[in-house]
């Protein structure tokens, strides 16, 4: 199976270019690039996909490149945007490069290099006489991304990302021998504005060529990869291990085939082979076990794997209690959590502000039978207060109701 079948059998191709130059692609040891852009410090796992298209290139004998917005990064992708980024600070911009490249060498191992080397010392005349001379203004509002933002309007800086996005890819066909640009669905505008300055600048017969991956979506058609709480970051300042476990294993059945051919590298026989025994005992489910274990364990290692299991045993077993204080944290962080500024509360209305009971008739009621504990502590008089004195670490209490219900309290 080939780089571009594969592609196919786990369903990421959204759209090709030049059918013709990319079976060219295919036929030799070829070159192709993927860009990141550093909006923020962390990928999260929407990236993470496009790392995994990276090493796919690696595996079938082509060379890969990552290329860092340092300089794009600066200005914004106007892409899927209904109105004006705001530009992030240039030495924040260069902080988010920085980290960035740390994570894709990480977990792809590609050549890397941040498109603000090509663009730091030119000028605004290298600018207009060399990439600007290259693209007709008419062949840009012509563009979706540049389109749909005409009647709400787009400055020049956005309006410019097309034209330096598109360079990047003429550079490193000329200087990087690089023939193939892959980018998430959104980048079709941008992947081909750079084809036609390969164009004009090396003619028709040039062996420029792109495609674009699906976007990763729910069974419902919503975007994959954020929880309630946000994005699922790689980075576990943001997103603890287990968090990223737990989001993983709540997968439903219809998302977990689909997950597995995006999210890992398990050929095409081991993901048969995952779902057959999946659908035998879907109660089981083995296959939002083998994707969790999978891509847990390429990201954040083995041992951390292991670690979110035990953490998810004592969870399932309602045996958090014999957790260290972290881990228990980190396991309450899938749970309904509630942020407080207040210093304490009446049980009753404590109960009843985080979600734990409807009314504070309920509330009562539960504590009158012995339902509701928090940190461990049984609770059942109507005035007794909770208060950040009393919480754990400093930071955090939980309310336990029943036997596996929890509830977190975030104090701030």
């Amino acid at each position: 199976m080939s780089f571009i079948e594969d592609l196919k059998w786990r369903g990421l191709i959204n759209n090709t270019t030049n059918e013709e130059k990319i079976k060219l692609f295919e036929t030799k040891k070829s070159i192709a690039y993927i860009g990141f852009d550093p909006s923020a410090d962390s990928l999260h796992l929407g990236n993470y996909v496009m790392l995994m298209v990276l090493r796919q290139l690696k595996q079938h004998g082509h060379s890969a490149i990552a290329i860092l917005g340092g300089a794009t990064g600066q200005i914004g992708d106007p892409s899927g945007k209904s109105s004006e980024r705001n530009m992030i600070d240039v030495k924040k911009a260069e902080a988010n490069a920085l980290a960035i490249q740390k994570q894709i060498k990480k977990y792809s191992d590609v050549i890397v290099i941040n498109n603000l080397e090509i663009y730091k010392k030119m000028t605004i005349f290298d600018f207009l006489r060399t990439i600007g001379k290259l693209i007709n203004v008419n062949y840009l509002l012509e563009k979706d991304i540049i389109k749909s933002r005409l009647e709400s309007g787009i400055s020049y800086t956005e309006f410019s990302y097309n034209l330096i996005q598109g360079y990047d890819f003429a550079w490193l066909y000329s200087n990087k021998y690089v023939r193939m640009q892959i980018g998430g669905s959104d980048q079709w505008g941008n992947i081909t504005t750079g084809i036609e300055m390969i164009r004009k600048l090396y003619g028709d017969n040039n062996e420029a060529c792109g495609l674009t991956i699906s976007l990763l979506t729910k069974s419902d058609g919503t975007k994959f990869g954020k929880s309630e709480k946000g994005a699922i970051y790689l980075d576990k300042k943001y997103t603890s291990p287990f968090a990223m476990y737990q989001f993983l294993f709540n997968q439903p059945d219809s998302d977990v085939e689909k997950l597995l051919k995006f999210l890992t590298l398990l050929k095409q026989d081991e993901i048969n082979a995952i779902m057959q025994k999946h659908k035998v005992e879907p109660f089981k489910r083995l296959a939002q076990q083998e994707l969790s274990k999978v891509v847990l364990a390429d990201i954040h290692g083995v041992k951390e794997y292991e670690h979110c299991l035990q953490i998810s045993e004592a969870f399932y077993k309602g045996a958090i209690e014999s957790l260290s204080n972290d881990d228990l944290y980190n396991a309450l962080t899938s749970v309904t959590s509630f942020d407080t500024i207040e210093p304490s509360y009446n049980i009753i209305d404590l109960l009843t502000a985080c979600g734990v009971c409807k009314s504070k008739s309920e509330a009562r009621t539960l504590l009158e039978s012995n339902a509701i504990a928090v940190n461990n502590k049984p609770i059942n008089k109507f005035d007794t207060i909770i208060s950040k004195s009393h919480s754990i670490n400093g930071k955090f209490s939980y309310i336990k109701k029943g036997k596996k219900s929890y509830f977190l309290i975030n104090w701030k």
